[in-house]
């Protein structure tokens, strides 16, 4: 019997995860006051892949078109929301964290670097070897009153972000107590 290229495999294994992840129950809000129910995922970084059961067939919806959208997984329910950023000229998808008086959101951003580190090879400087990566992961976070329609951008755990303290205290700067907490 012949062996399965381990290529064949790997294609087969991508296959799977991704079929697995268009099995998620999803709720589209849309701006008209419409919803839908079925299964979805997010695609990219302002788009829904979305299907009423698993024998339709897949279509994507611009989060432009949205006012929310709700992934179940599991016990988890997440809300996302397509929303502009104060004295940006764009919108980005967020995510849900708490909602309140001030609602605070994220967004997550992965990714990785291939190639050299910061310290060449191996040498001191916590450097990597050429060939090898190192993942990442940025948590940007955004505020808005109930009274806003727009997110305030307080900080990420990104090295080069702006001051957190600095953002939030002039953001909450009619709640001195607070303020004097941050």
């Amino acid at each position: 019997m012949k062996k399965i290229p381990s290529l064949l495999i790997l294609v087969l294994m991508l296959c799977s995860l991704s079929t697995y992840s268009q099995r998620t129950k999803a709720i589209l809000y849309f701006k008209d006051g419409t919803q839908l129910t079925g299964l979805g995922k997010l695609k990219g970084a302002s788009k829904v892949k979305f299907r009423k059961s698993r024998k339709d067939k897949a279509k994507k919806y611009h989060f432009k078109d949205l006012q929310k959208v709700k992934i179940y997984e599991g016990d988890n329910i997440t809300t996302y929301e397509y929303l502009k950023v104060k004295g940006k000229n764009k919108y980005v998808v967020l995510e849900e964290v708490v909602l309140g008086k001030v609602a605070l959101y994220k967004i997550v951003s992965q990714g990785q670097h291939v190639g050299f580190g910061m310290g060449g090879f191996g040498g001191a400087g916590g450097g990597m070897v050429s060939g090898m990566g190192m993942s990442y992961t940025i948590k940007n976070y955004y505020v808005r009153k109930k009274n806003e329609r727009e997110v305030t951008h307080l900080g990420s755990t990104n090295l080069f972000s702006k001051n957190f303290k600095k953002a939030a205290s002039t953001y909450f700067k009619s709640c001195p107590d607070l303020v004097k907490k941050i």
